[in-house]
């Protein structure tokens, strides 16, 4: 199969994002100039969007600052049990929308969904600059991780293992994220917290790309002297090595936007390698849809998690 041009999937995603577009983004853009001569038409009401249900038991802090980044906040949501039998272990979800848009609510409805199965989870958001000026976001997702792990004993969550998640380029992001712990160059140093880890120790992939240098010719995007480095730098599969936590990864056959040949490339590399990984391919799924938050794909990442988060490996 010929490669996409990473400028046709960056341009495709921008448009067709995983994280559907907000009210509040909509209500905000200009309305369309009026033909001359012609009345303006009046703004259509938009419908606020129906917020996810918190599951029974669970309280919800939002908007709490963990890093200021040249006077940006950057900021998360945590979602806790209000009355633990024991401290809950905690799962992480990275949004997608092409590295440019999306937002951290709402949370994925999966890990939504744990956190009334004694689970607490994050939700985090990142700048949103473009894939060009890596490593800003995964600088800022690893200053997260810091700052969750700096804030257990405020919070009343356990991060002895931490999981987790994101979906397109939140998969991208969270698959970085796993795959290049103790990589000084993709640390930084958002958010401080120096002295706290940033790995994970189970990752949920999304259709997330996982080997950028795989799509094609270099375009202009990343600079004509940096094209190369940056999609190397950015590739999750750079940084593989035999000590890289378990994988869970989902695709669906149908993608239009990120090729099911990127999460088999990275299932076949994980095998190789000796690591656990397990591929669901869903059959006629695109990029997102019902059938990732159905209750198999639930199932399996609930299982997943309770192997090697909560240290069951029942499931329960």
């Amino acid at each position: 199969m010929k490669p996409t041009p990473l400028f046709v999937l960056l341009a495709a995603i921008t448009f067709v994002s995983v994280e559907a577009i907000s009210a509040a983004e909509q209500a905000s853009r200009p309305p369309r100039p009026a033909a001359e001569g012609a009345a303006p038409a009046p703004r259509q009401p938009v419908r606020p969007r129906a917020a996810r249900a918190i599951p029974k038991g669970v309280k919800v802090l939002r908007d709490l600052e963990y890093a200021n980044v040249d006077g940006q906040s950057l900021r998360l949501d945590l979602y806790v049990p209000e009355k633990p039998k024991a401290k809950p272990p905690l799962l992480v979800w990275i949004h997608g929308g092409a590295w440019i848009k999306g937002s951290k609510a709402p949370i994925n409805v999966n890990f939504l969904r744990l956190t009334g199965e004694g689970y607490a989870a994050a939700s985090i958001e990142y700048r949103l600059e473009g894939l060009a000026s890596h490593p800003k976001q995964i600088h800022d997702c690893k200053g997260a991780i810091r700052w969750l792990r700096a804030h257990a004993g405020e919070y009343g969550y356990d991060t002895t293992r931490i999981g987790a998640g994101g979906g397109s380029a939140g998969g991208h992001l969270v698959l970085l994220l796993g795959l290049s712990g103790g990589i000084g160059a993709l640390e930084g140093s958002v958010g401080g917290n120096a002295d706290q880890p940033s790995r994970v120790d189970a990752v949920v992939d999304l259709f997330g790309p996982a080997s950028l240098d795989r799509f094609g010719r270099v375009t202009e995007q990343f600079g004509p002297n940096k094209a190369k480095e940056l999609l190397k730098s950015a590739t999750p599969l750079t940084y593989l090595t035999k000590d890289d936590p378990p994988l869970l990864i989902f695709h669906g056959d149908k993608d239009p936007l990120v090729p099911l040949a990127q999460s088999e490339v990275l299932h076949k590399r994980y095998r190789e390698a000796g690591l656990e990984s397990t591929l669901h391919v869903l059959e006629g799924a695109g990029h997102g849809g019902r059938q990732f938050n159905d209750a198999a794909s639930y199932e399996r990442i609930k299982a997943f998690f309770a192997q090697h988060v909560k240290g069951t490996g029942d499931g329960k």
